[in-house]
């Protein structure tokens, strides 16, 4: 709630003064709306009741753009859609129309969707598209950044420059060489460490192997990136709130009375939220020489650009959440397709035998490897394990169900590198390209799409053509010039750890039958349905490998 009057009256004076900007700001991100609440459905349907007042009429449409998909209900009809069914909207719009590309008229206002893998990989190259203006829109809203923190760093307070080609260069040294294997060696020693604690007879008995997940990359992963000693993650119930801010930050996008529409993700916002307030105030980022090269770079040059403590500590709370989130949900669906298939874990787990032991005997036969330490080579293992990797990569397939945005900067024509097909985009226009719809199209990954299967990214079986044609149509980390810059971070931890626990644990108990994926609601990774998580296991050793102590090598 807001604390004073004062404040009250604020937020109510922002809902008059910008009730039409959220509803066309809703428009392209409606979909991070959930009707599993009754206050989030009552936002959904003011929305709603808002669109029909006042975006009545609608939008010219010159013949060269893609084809007019009219609503079945007269201008509201594709945002009711949105609101309804979310990211699957957009799936379900291509088995109606199958169309490469569409413009869905809303109110006054459209909007272009993208369905095609080539076009969409067009799009995503193509220099009059601007990701950056999504962060003007909603950067404000998600995570309580002031308006003029968001202009300072997009150059628009005509003071100071862009800070995104700086940036990139952050990630692109923080990301690669040394600093990227101090990144890794990090994280994967406390995953070691986790390995280790398991008891040599009882084994570690885990509730619930998503949350278990959770928590192990929270930790290790925030420790590699924020230092040891003064790591603000350090404390449970500040991991606890990030996914909960996670969970909840839907109605955040509308960016009206957050304290009181959103309020389960604005107090959770606000804790950890404090929490990096105590890190940066103290500067632990100069003094703890565990800090990571990213975090340290990254500081400083957003210190260049003047922001206090407060507006900073807002702003990074995305950093630990956007590290973890799509691993999360990959990793968990990754373990529980193998290891609810016996014969395919025999098949991981020798190809991970031979990676690490090569043709040791030993190793192989299945001897008591006795009171040993086994190191697992982090890189390489992709090429070394390609059944392994397949399996991580068709998982990523069938949970990424990311909704890329772009808004059009000027009127572009925009070409299908395979059929020869010009669209007109008109500027000022928002463009989205759901990974659902082509990862899931039968086309490109055959008849069993909608299935796991783990030997789909077994390039060499599949021959060049199939190879390119999956390549373009895996689209799980964006595109272009904003790919996701941390892709290959967590390739290596998650295939390092997962060999381990092929060589070395059972994870005994994981029922099928309690495993079902939910469908993602704000276009990030499908978690699974609550109660649905594979129920209880225990993580025991592998007989003749209790007294083996574990490592990683990168």
């Amino acid at each position: 709630m807001p604390s004073t009057m004062a404040d009250t009256v604020a937020e109510i004076e922002s809902f008059l003064d910008t009730g039409i900007a959220a509803i066309k700001g809703l428009i392209p991100m409606i979909w991070v709306q959930s009707k599993t609440s009754p206050v989030q459905f009552l936002v959904g349907g003011i929305a709603v009741l808002l669109s029909y007042l006042l975006l009545t009429i609608s939008p010219p449409h010159d013949p060269s753009e893609p084809p007019l998909l009219k609503p079945r209900f007269p201008v509201i009809g594709h945002l009711f859609g949105l609101l309804n069914h979310q990211v699957n909207y957009f799936s379900e719009l291509f088995t109606r129309y199958h169309l490469p590309i569409a413009t869905l008229p809303i109110g006054n206002q459209k909007l272009y969707v993208i369905f095609d893998a080539p076009l969409q990989q067009a799009a995503l190259k193509a220099k009059d598209m601007d990701a950056q203006s999504f962060m003007v829109d909603f950067v404000p809203r998600i995570f309580g950044v002031k308006q003029g923190t968001v202009d300072k760093l997009l150059g628009k307070d005509g003071v100071h420059p862009n800070i995104m080609g700086d940036m990139e260069q952050v990630f692109k040294s923080a990301l690669s060489g040394d600093n990227l294997q101090k990144l890794a060696s990090t994280t994967l020693a406390t995953m070691a460490d986790t390995l280790n604690d398991v008891d040599s007879k009882k084994g570690t008995k885990i509730p619930n192997m998503f949350l278990w997940l959770q928590s192990l990359l929270s930790r290790s992963t925030s420790k590699a990136l924020w230092g040891e000693k003064h790591n603000p993650f350090k404390d449970h119930q500040v991991i606890d709130a990030q996914w909960d801010f996670e969970s909840h930050l839907g109605p955040l996008v509308l960016g009206v009375l957050p304290s009181i529409i959103a309020r389960r993700a604005y107090l959770a916002r606000n804790k950890v939220q404090s929490a990096l307030l105590s890190y940066f105030s103290a500067r632990h980022y100069e003094t703890d020489p565990s800090t990571s090269y990213f975090i340290r770079a990254r500081t400083r040059l957003l210190k260049r650009y003047d922001l206090p403590d407060d507006e900073l500590a807002k702003n990074e709370v995305a950093i630990t959440l956007v590290a973890t989130t799509n691993v999360l949900s990959t990793l968990f669906w990754c373990i529980a397709e193998i290891w609810t298939r016996p014969d395919l874990l025999q098949q991981i787990r020798a190809e991970a035998l031979l990676a690490v032991f090569g043709n040791s005997q030993k190793a192989l036969s299945g001897e008591d490897m006795g009171a040993r330490t086994i190191t697992i080579p982090a890189i390489g293992l992709d090429a070394k394990c390609p059944l392994l990797a397949s399996c991580f990569r068709e998982s990523i397939r069938l949970a990424s169900q990311i909704v890329t945005a772009r808004r059009v900067l000027k009127d572009t024509m925009l070409t299908d590198p395979v059929s020869g097909n010009s669209y007109l985009l008109k500027a000022d226009t928002n463009v989205m390209m759901p990974a659902k719809v082509v990862h899931r199209n039968t086309a490109v990954w055959g008849a069993d799409a909608e299935e796991f299967n783990p030997r789909r990214f077994m390039w060499e079986e599949l021959g060049p053509k199939v190879e390119r044609q999956r390549k373009a149509a895996f689209v799980p980390f964006g595109g272009g010039k904003h790919m996701c810059p941390g892709r290959h971070f967590a390739f290596t931890e998650n295939l390092a750890l997962m060999a381990a626990l092929a060589i070395g644990f059972e994870i005994e108990g994981l029922d099928k039958s309690r495993l079902k994926m939910g469908d993602s609601k704000r276009g990030e990774t499908a978690k699974p349905l609550p109660g649905l998580e594979g129920g209880e296991v225990i993580l025991k050793r592998r007989k003749e490998w209790e007294a083996v102590k574990w490592e990683f090598s990168c």
